[in-house]
């Protein structure tokens, strides 16, 4: 445990103390929320899952141009109040939508072949703006790379057109992936329909957005440190961060040459339900799916479940919630009386917890393919690199040509969150074991109940007093271990409250079945209230 670091994580918990009420007020009064409010969901198309959607379409009982428009026209409706699009492609998708249903009429192709050759036939979906969409927006949120075009489709892209589905917009970012709320300097603030002083998280919060509202059913996202995990916890959805390698990150910002590095690096996904989660990753996987045995049934009576409901309470490591608490208790005993799980169920923990901040930095940030704040050039000044330190205060009063967030979050990988070179390396060694004990526990037919965050969705620019926090989902993305978010319903604020499901390596389809009775058993996601 790093002494220094722990104390900065207390000092950060005083500061949000004293400094939560000008964090509401500076919330309430951001320019992009002025005179807008969020509408309940008025056409049942929006409520459908993109499995049932692509059924429905490929056996002629639904247009592709009608579920396209409905998804349009939310996402347009949504997007006054939301902020979450960066760029529309309306009128390519209803050409692309048109398409689809002349040749369901037509009749070429049975809705069985379509089933197996484009499983996602005619369904619009939203993609995250750092995963390349030919002629699309690719500024990836930075000044610097303002105008700047996708000159192809990514591969996971390309994966999902294959499959028939249609891209209508691109969504909104954290400058560079790195941000801890999807905020920047051109497109703005992203807005969490469920209440709209808190924030979405980063990096993947435009997709969060979207379609906890209705605007989307499924879509793509980044992957690094809780970047799906945490923006599917503050609104309600389900966010899948997948076994590292297994979806290609050819084509999303900050590729390298290096796998290892595009591991960390990577794409996930999102949805609105549970059922959609398989045929993602079966999409996605492509010829990596083998590894999976998605195809495989999971017997639930086989499933073994463990929980974790406080890692550790070491100085500084911020407490998870009692509501959190309260629902993982509530989850395990259901997978075990309901479902038949065997009752593994007692609280686990692992003494290398202890140091789970040190742990998921100290590997995180040894990787080579996390993208620099300063690597784009300002061709105004193109041999010279800012001051790191001078820049984060300038942009905490908007001089800055970056965002406090993305600032913030290289502070600490320059400075290894305080760890000293030879210490990041001993706790490298002490992830290793951590693993390997979890994946000893797990083998091939366990899950682990883990925290997703350690409260609900907190205030817009307060992730800045919210460092340690990060750590929980940081750690399993640090371990590279796949991991589910769950929804879990609304607390008693009505902010969305959950967990991440998570299996060793190639074990996804476990996450996968545990998600399904979770939303059996609680409800899956909640519509957000009309404000």
């Amino acid at each position: 445990m790093e002494i220094l670091l722990r104390l900065i994580s207390v000092l950060h918990r005083i500061f949000r103390y004293i400094l939560g009420p000008l964090f509401y007020i500076l919330s309430t009064t951001d320019v992009t929320l002025s005179g807008t409010k969020l509408q309940k969901i008025g056409n049942s198309l929006n409520l459908e899952s993109a499995t049932k959607l692509a059924e429905k379409i490929r056996n002629g009982e639904v247009r592709s141009e009608d579920a396209v428009g409905a998804f349009g026209f939310r996402t347009r409706r949504m997007n006054a109040f939301l902020n979450a699009v960066v760029e529309d492609r309306y009128v390519k998708a209803d050409e692309e939508a048109y398409a689809v249903d002349q040749m369901v009429a037509s009749g070429i192709k049975s809705p069985e072949e379509l089933a197996k050759e484009k499983p996602l036939f005619g369904v619009p979906v939203t993609i995250a703006q750092a995963c390349k969409v030919e002629g699309m927006s690719y500024n990836v949120g930075c000044v610097l790379r303002e105008g700047r075009k996708a000159d192809r489709d990514g591969k996971a892209v390309a994966l999902l057109r294959k499959a028939g589905a249609i891209p209508l917009v691109i969504s909104n970012q954290s400058e560079l992936c790195i941000g801890p709320e999807t905020h920047n300097l051109l497109s703005g603030r992203t807005i969490n329909p469920y209440c709209r002083q808190s924030s979405v998280g980063g990096a993947s919060g435009g997709e969060a957005a979207l379609i906890s509202s209705g605007a989307s059913v499924i879509g793509l996202g980044t992957d690094f440190a809780g970047s799906i995990q945490i923006p599917a916890m503050f609104t309600g959805i389900f966010g899948h961060k997948p076994t590292p390698g297994v979806i290609s990150a050819e084509g999303h910002y900050g590729e390298t040459s290096d796998e290892e590095n595009n591991k960390i690096l990577g794409v996930g996904f999102l949805a609105r339900y549970a059922e959609d989660l398989p045929l993602l990753m079966s999409v996605l996987a492509e010829d990596k799916g083998s590894l999976l045995k998605l195809e495989k049934p999971v017997n639930m009576k086989h499933v073994r479940v463990l929980f974790i409901d406080q890692p550790s309470k070491s100085l500084g490591l911020p407490r998870i919630n009692k509501e959190i608490k309260e629902i993982m208790q509530k989850a395990a005993n259901y997978l075990a009386n309901s479902c038949g799980c065997q009752s593994q169920m007692v609280p686990m923990r692992f003494k290398e917890m202890k140091n789970i901040p040190e742990i998921a930095s100290s590997i995180l940030f040894s990787k080579k393919g996390i993208p620099d704040i300063f690597s784009e050039v300002d061709i105004e000044n193109p041999k010279v690199r800012p001051n790191l330190i001078v820049e984060f205060l300038k942009s905490l009063v908007g001089l800055s040509r970056h965002s406090t967030g993305a600032l913030g979050f290289t502070i600490l990988k320059v400075t290894n969150c305080t760890i000293t070179e030879s210490k990041a390396k001993e706790y490298v060694k002490e992830g290793e074991v951590l693993k390997k004990n979890i994946l000893e526990c797990l083998g091939d037919d366990g899950v682990l109940l883990f925290p997703t965050f350690p409260t609900t969705a907190h205030y817009h620019r307060e992730s800045i007093f919210q460092t340690l926090s990060f750590s929980y989902s940081a750690l399993i993305s640090a371990l590279g271990l796949p991991a589910t978010h769950v929804p879990m319903g609304l607390n008693k604020k009505g902010l969305p409250i959950g967990i991440q499901v998570v299996a060793a390596p190639y074990q996804d389809r476990l996450c996968f079945a545990v998600a399904k009775e979770l939303e059996n058993g609680f409800g899956g996601w909640v519509p957000p209230p009309s404000l």
